[in-house]
């Protein structure tokens, strides 16, 4: 499942940009990116708002666009860990910067 937003070859930015303003997947980039594996529990849990159908719908288009990796082992229940590649954790890199800047832009907002 390929996030696919303009004809081949069209500019990229414009498809790397409306992957991450798709709902939730910045988010769970971010929590990926401060921890190393989380299981889907886990991601549920912190992001209380997302139901199992979006989140698992998120992570599947994280993983076809190779941002994140996923690993199921075989256990009674099943247990999947997933963990950002290397491209993922670029971009945990800048999300992480967005939402410092977005936390200093709101902190001089309530300061004037």
């Amino acid at each position: 499942m390929r996030h696919v937003t303009a004809p081949e070859g069209y500019c990229n930015v414009d498809k790397y940009l409306s992957l991450i303003s798709t709902k939730w997947t910045a988010h769970i980039v971010y929590l990926l990116g401060k921890c190393e594996l989380m299981r889907f529990g886990q991601i549920q849990k912190e992001l209380a708002l997302v139901s199992s159908k979006v989140l698992s719908s998120r992570l599947k288009l994280l993983e076809a666009e190779q941002f994140i990796w996923r690993e199921q082992q075989a256990t009674i229940p099943v247990t999947v860990n997933y963990g950002l590649t290397a491209k993922g954790k670029e971009l945990a890199e800048i999300v992480s910067l967005i939402v410092d800047k977005s936390d200093a832009w709101d902190a001089n907002i309530t300061s004037k």
